[in-house]
Order: structure tokens, then C-alpha cells, then sequence
């Protein structure tokens, strides 16, 4: 089953807070994100060349997974996927090196979960690297709880986590 997922959302009017999907045009954007060191360290281990960040960033993979480019008014600033396989869905995502830890992700990541939350997507999770602490911690602000689960993904341990919280209006 597919689920469906917004093209956009827009998550915060006043800083101009928006997801937009990625396209073909933000390849280099997405390229020079991922040669962070701040960045790739906890994504895919290395920096991704501009051939696979058009073959996986920027639409090709759709509508298995869903990418976005998280905007604030003044500029693009990462990146958050959705992805969908069987009855399996979960989010990943990072921030620009320059614009981590300003609070960007939990509030993006929980936006997204509760949009996809209503659209039907259930047990959607993520699972960041046990020992990226930041990430951990912005995933739990975004309402996302451990299971007590472990993996392993790219050498890192990693924490499996379950979205647990929609806000109602």
C-alpha cells in the first residue's frame, strides 16, 4: 500500500518554516551538504557525489520515499526523507552543519510525522545513531520515543524510535 504524503507543508509563517519536495534543481545544494563532515559522519560515513544525490535526493525514488527540503525565509537548510516499504514508514533527516542546534529539526520532524500521522502512516520511526546525541534528542523533542530496539546502519549503533505523539487543534 502507498500512502500519501504533501507535496509542501508549511510548518511556521512567521520564520518562514516550509518543506518543499527536492528536486532535480538542489542537487548541489543537497551535494554540499553531504560533504559536511558534520553531516556525512552520521550519513552514509563519506561524501556523496552530485551523480547519487540526483538518483536518491531529488525525486527519482518516489513514491517509495518522499524527500524534502526544509526552507526557513532566508534559505534552504537540510533535508528530511520519508520513506514507505510495505508496512514499514519512518523518517530521516538532517541539518545543514551551520544550522544545527537551533531547534530546526524537532520542530520540522514533528510537523511532518503529524501530517503523515493523519494521512494514515502508522508506527512511523526513525533510528538515529546511539551516539549522536544531538539527533537523539531532537528526534525524542519531535515526539519520537525509543522501543528499546538496536540496529546497526554504516558502522554506528543505532536507536529505534517511534513516533507516540499527534497534536490535536
Amino acid at each position: 500500500m502507498t500512502r500519501s504524503y504533501p507535496s509542501e507543508l508549511t510548518i511556521n509563517l512567521s520564520q518562514g518554516l516550509r518543506l518543499r519536495q527536492a528536486n532535480p534543481t538542489d542537487a548541489q545544494t543537497i551535494t554540499a551538504w553531504l560533504g559536511q563532515e558534520q553531516v556525512h559522519r552520521w550519513w552514509g560515513g563519506a561524501p556523496v557525489t552530485l551523480e547519487e544525490v540526483r538518483a536518491k535526493y531529488t525525486g527519482a525514488r518516489l513514491p517509495g520515499v518522499v524527500v524534502y527540503v526544509i526552507e526557513t525565509a532566508a534559505a534552504p537548510v537540510g533535508l528530511i526523507q520519508a520513506w514507505q516499504e510495505g508496512d514499514r514508514c519512518g523518517l530521516d533527516m538532517f541539518i545543514a552543519a551551520d544550522m544545527q542546534g537551533r531547534g530546526v529539526g524537532p520542530v520540522v520532524a514533528r510537523a511532518l510525522a503529524e501530517e503523515l500521522t493523519i494521512r494514515g502512516w502508522r508506527d512511523l520511526v526513525v533510528d538515529p545513531a546511539v551516539d549522536n546525541v544531538g539527533a537523539v534528542r531532537a528526534w525524542q523533542r519531535a515526539g519520537f520515543m525509543p522501543t528499546g530496539e538496536h540496529g546497526l546502519d554504516e558502522g554506528h549503533v543505532t536507536e529505534l524510535m517511534i513516533f507516540t505523539t499527534v497534536t490535536t487543534y
